[in-house]
């Protein structure tokens, strides 16, 4: 009894330390993919503001070298994942092929020694082929076009197409299925898939996306950081999509930005939340929210490090924690008047000339600290003034 204690807690205790790596390994991958889309971010830059040629070879190196690394923790990732399967399977898979060959040895015996029982005997084969053949009978297969299936869901994609267009018997995309595919720019799912498994296209090069009338799920972890757009069926009952922005099914809900979306953005009237990391990390420069917008959702402009301006409708009720955290705005112009709303939103004393001056456009003065806020206290360094 002692004994089956121990071995149920090691057992558990190892179940345990498999999912911590596991949680660990995939919050390492997903950093690893951030960092080699801003690489790839910053090199598209560069070039398009035609630095110099030294400098564009050097950041090509970088990303390439970046890219191999990746590649290779990859390779080690499935390659542990191969020498952590189950024993049992193995052995069923070795077991079967030893049974068949094993068959036709009776029906020849049976067959010298009574006739009668040679046809008995001499079916036996036929009703182990079944048997024989199920190790071969994998559901796993590639397809036209680089796609590895598993019944209806596309596992691997290992194509070298820019554009893809997954077909239509798929109705799932795996986990991580376009791991490593940086030749593609743009993916067109059909309307049959309804599921787009966790990290999906995040190590990848997509820049779009076209979704169908089936997903029901979206979220931002399973695209590459700075992916430019996404386009929704107009069936789907769940999602919409303007100018490359995911919008609930009635569009008074923003969901997603992708992050290579940049400069200015007005959000349409009609809108009436802002989600959680709605805009997380975009390169945006200003946004002008709608008196039709009533909350904005925690973190929402999250990270958004070009954002210098905005402007705030007059009908918001609500701002959550952290809403523009990580942010330089330098300027704030509002249309309504409700101070308690800002609060700790803002660095300096701009909750407290809102509260005196009212509605209006404020400015931010910047002091010793330069454009950016220090790293601790005194936050109330920086002087906002009524223009």
């Amino acid at each position: 009894m002692k004994h089956a204690i121990k071995t149920v807690l090691l057992v558990s205790a190892l179940i345990a330390v498999t999912a911590c790596n596991k949680n660990k390994e995939s919050a390492d991958v997903a950093a690893l993919a951030k960092q080699l889309n801003e690489m790839q971010a910053k090199l598209e830059a560069a070039e398009s503001a035609n630095a110099g040629a030294e400098e564009i070879e050097r950041m090509k190196k970088e990303l390439e070298e970046q890219k191999e690394r990746a590649e290779q923790r990859r390779e080690r990732r499935e390659g542990t994942e191969r020498g952590n399967r189950p024993r049992s399977s193995a052995t069923a898979q070795t077991a079967a092929p030893a049974t068949t060959p094993a068959a036709p040895a009776p029906a020849a015996t049976a067959t010298t020694a009574a006739p009668a029982k040679s046809t008995t005997a001499a079916t036996t084969p036929v009703t182990t082929t079944p048997t024989a053949a199920t190790p071969a009978a994998s559901t796993s297969s590639t397809g036209t076009g680089g796609f590895q299936m598993s019944g209806t869901t596309l596992t691997k994609y290992t194509g070298t197409s820019k554009d893809v267009i997954i077909p239509n018997n798929v109705t799932s995309i795996g986990e991580r299925a376009f791991d490593g595919a940086w030749e593609i720019t743009s993916v067109t799912i059909p309307n049959s898939v309804t599921s787009i498994g966790n990290l999906a296209f995040t190590y990848s090069s997509l820049k779009s996306v076209t979704i169908g009338s089936g997903v029901t799920s979206i979220n931002r972890q399973d695209f590459p950081g700075y992916f430019a757009s996404i386009t929704v069926d107009a069936n789907n009952p769940n999602f919409s999509s303007v100018g490359g922005i995911l919008y609930n099914k009635a569009k008074t809900e923003i969901l997603l930005v992708p992050r290579g979306i940049t400069g200015n953005v007005t959000i349409p009237n009609g809108v009436t939340r802002i989600g959680y990391q709605a805009f997380d990390g975009t390169g945006i420069t200003s946004v002008t929210i709608p008196n039709s917008v009533t909350s904005i959702e925690s973190v929402a402009f999250g990270g958004c490090g070009s954002l210098t301006s905005i402007t705030l409708g007059s009908n918001i009720t609500s701002i959550e924690s952290g809403a523009f955290s990580r942010t330089y705005i330098t300027s704030v112009t509002f249309q309504g008047t409700n101070p308690e709303l800002i609060k700790d939103q803002f660095v300096g004393d701009l909750q407290e000339k809102y509260l005196a001056g009212g509605s209006g456009t404020y400015a931010r003065t910047e002091t010793e600290y330069g454009s950016r806020p220090p790293k601790g206290p005194p936050p109330a360094a920086f002087v906002w003034t009524k223009q």
